[in-house]
């Protein structure tokens, strides 16, 4: 009987020092890991935007797949309250098409998403712009540009 309690009881260690290692694994690569640093400011934040359409063959109206990744801010739609120790690095996207006096194409916290080639732009070069804004709405100074070529139509 004794050997067995014994056994019971390396084998709970075992197991809960194996989820204790586990617990201590950290994902260094999250765009959120530093934003508890002391040094963490939104003021700093930065932006980069990928995708992975053709962007010198756009047509208006046509759909564009989007990828970002921000650092120095933790994402948080904007109609979600943060945390209270993270409401000075709260923050969120706003996409705009050519200019960010312009009403954005979407707001969001999210890191993929598409967003359309309004159906009303004229051939030739525009950008699309990221912008990253405080949880009040804020602009910050952390912007990407994509460049793109809206093409004419071909109709068949």
């Amino acid at each position: 009987m004794r050997m067995l309690i014994a056994q019971i009881a390396l084998v709970a260690a075992a197991g809960a020092f194996s989820l204790t290692s586990a617990g201590c694994n950290a994902d260094i690569h999250d765009n959120t890991a530093d934003v508890h640093d002391n040094t963490a400011n939104i003021d700093d934040a930065r932006v980069e935007m990928e995708t992975d359409v053709d962007t010198d063959d756009m047509q208006a109206g046509q759909s564009m797949p989007l990828v970002l990744v921000a650092e120095d801010v933790f994402l948080i739609d904007p109609a979600s309250d943060p945390p209270s120790d993270r409401m000075e690095v709260a923050g969120h996207f706003q996409i705009y098409f050519d200019s960010t006096s312009s009403t954005p194409l979407l707001i969001t916290a999210k890191e993929s998403f598409s967003v359309t080639i309004p159906a009303d732009a004229p051939t030739g070069d525009h950008k699309v712009i990221c912008r990253i804004h405080k949880h009040d709405g804020t602009p910050t100074q952390a912007t990407f540009e994509l460049s793109l070529t809206v093409t004419a139509k071909v109709s068949g």
